[in-house]
């Protein structure tokens, strides 16, 4: 029988396999068992998965025939950008990681597109990536790993419901472009501290419990904060079946909870 074609996928990560480091703190975690590589070791590119993930052309085309997918649309893996700490750091690999992968789609653009990194630190800076990834670059939109770490232990959390974020929202706006919000794994230091909810209870990371946990919380923060009603326009995208926050719709407006959530137009931009 003859494979179906036409599918389009858009949750589609990549590496990078000449920069890894920034995939050192969450190793462990992604590689049971395995320790993590000290930056700059580069080991992290001899491990399965990230070879996988650096893969484009090769293997990873040809399944792509063999599957019926006729388009992917690439980004680089979490925590990308969202786990630098270092705002300079962050924003340097954000611009490594956008022209790398633009460079990359532009040897079959018949068959991939991407999705930008940004360093959220700043929104301005964020913003201002975002329209070169897109008008010079030819990005699609972006991709955020839900917030930004920071801090010199990682612990801290940055959202992007604040103030600071409109400039950031008004470009997405302008550029009429999604934001695909995806989730990350926590920083080894908010794993370490004493007061982490997932510390000692590491069985409950990844998918099948703190993904959409975390990152529900990052979408109700957003749909209530008003940018929706700001910036009509601006298209959030969540993957997973939405994180849950499909199905807690249904407890929306709750006598219990107060009337900042948003009316029923706001909801079908998520």
């Amino acid at each position: 029988m003859a494979v179906p074609k036409g599918t389009i996928a858009v949750e589609e990560a990549v590496v990078n396999p000449n920069d890894l480091d920034f995939l050192a703190d969450v190793a462990s975690m992604y590689a049971p068992g395995a320790a993590s590589p000290a930056p700059g070791t580069g080991s992290s590119a001899h491990h399965a998965l990230a070879q996988k993930l650096a893969d484009i052309h090769g293997e990873r085309l040809r399944k792509m025939d063999a599957e019926g997918v006729e388009y992917m649309l690439l980004s680089v893996t979490a925590p990308g950008c969202q786990g630098v700490v270092d705002p300079v750091k962050a924003q340097a690999l954000a611009t490594k990681c956008n022209d790398w992968l633009s460079s990359e789609v532009k040897k079959n653009p018949a068959r991939f597109g991407g999705l930008a990194a940004l360093s959220m630190h700043s929104g301005a800076e964020a913003a201002a990536e975002l329209r070169r990834a897109v008008k010079e670059l030819g990005m699609f939109g972006a991709i955020l790993n839900n917030y930004q770490s920071t801090g010199t232990d990682g612990r801290g959390k940055i959202f992007f419901d604040t103030p600071e974020y409109n400039v950031f929202w008004e470009t997405v706006q302008e550029l009429d472009v999604p934001v695909y919000m995806h989730p990350s794994y926590p920083t080894s230091g908010d794993l370490a501290s004493p007061d982490s909810q997932y510390g000692p209870r590491t069985h409950l990371l990844g998918a099948a419990v703190q993904f959409h946990l975390d990152l529900s919380f990052h979408l109700y923060a957003l749909i209530s904060s008003g940018i929706f009603d700001r910036f009509p326009k601006v298209q959030v995208v969540a993957g997973h079946l939405g994180e849950g926050y499909v199905l807690a719709t249904a407890r929306w407006p709750a006598p219990s909870t107060p009337s900042f959530f948003p009316p029923e137009t706001c909801r079908p931009r998520i």
